[in-house]
């Protein structure tokens, strides 16, 4: 079960977005994007319809797949050894 979605105001998405690798950003619009083409009603009897969900499907699992292969912090190697 997925929790509600919180909005996040834009300076904080804005601040983020300069401080993350261009890929991300892409993948996370083309994802947001996907969801919401996803949420609109489907005619179950349309078969463009249908084709067009199979795209965005697949545009949302690459996004996903992008997002999910980025760490969430960039690895920092440090001179330490411990």
């Amino acid at each position: 079960m997925n929790a509600p979605r919180i909005p996040v105001p834009t300076a904080v998405g804005m601040f983020k977005a300069l401080h993350s690798p261009q890929h991300v950003v892409e993948a996370t619009l083309l994802k947001d994007d996907a969801e919401r083409h996803l949420g609109r009603p489907v005619s179950p009897l349309s078969v463009e319809d249908l084709g067009d969900r199979e795209t965005v499907l697949a545009e949302w699992h690459r996004a996903d797949k992008t997002l999910a292969a980025t760490p969430l912090r960039p690895v920092i190697v440090t001179g330490v050894l411990s």
